[in-house]
């Protein structure tokens, strides 16, 4: 055994590992390169397989919603008479369009949802699309800011909230 060296009043011993933790060591390596060679070449169960089970198993659990509403020929609201469906459309407006065009939507910083004027159409078809699609810079008219898109609400909540806007305002018709 080698003397221990003093450096800076510190004592330093170079002593070895006890060969117990050497052979550890050495064991978990060749372990670990066995399973990597089993598991990429030798099993059943490689990488592409287990994702699709687990896809398979989020499918299973949470399935895809099918869309409930049916969309018309002319693109009118399904839920115009429906009075369910105006209830929960009041709702959803009051949480999420009254910000912009107020709370009884006679207009705020968005236009009036309640007046004869339709600046960007006054069917089902065309408010459907403007609540989905937004109002981006290119669709602004008379000077009126833009709207953000709302396809994250799903055509159910959107076509609830025009079915409670038709009961506000008789212009808002099915077709033309």
């Amino acid at each position: 055994m080698k003397e221990p060296k003093e450096v800076d009043g510190i004592f330093q011993a170079d002593n070895p590992m006890p060969p117990w933790w050497k052979l550890v060591w050495l064991i978990s390596i060749i372990v670990s390169i066995g399973y990597v060679v089993y598991f990429h070449w030798y099993s059943e169960w490689p990488q592409e397989v287990a994702f699709e089970k687990e896809v398979a198993e989020h499918e299973a659990q949470f399935p895809a919603k099918q869309p409930i509403v049916a969309n018309t020929e002319d693109g009118s609201n399904p839920y115009r008479d429906d009075a369910v469906a105006i209830k929960e459309g009041e709702g959803t407006y009051k949480q999420i369009c009254s910000a912009c065009h107020g709370p009884t939507a006679e207009g705020a910083v968005g236009p009036s949802l309640v007046d004869k004027d339709w600046i960007h159409g006054n069917t089902d078809k065309e408010v459907f699309h403007n609540i989905m699609k937004g109002i981006g810079p290119e669709r602004q008219k008379l000077n009126r800011g833009g709207m953000p898109a709302w396809e994250g609400l799903g055509a159910e909540k959107v076509y609830a909230v025009m079915a409670w806007l038709a009961t506000k305002n008789s212009t808002l018709v099915k077709a033309k």
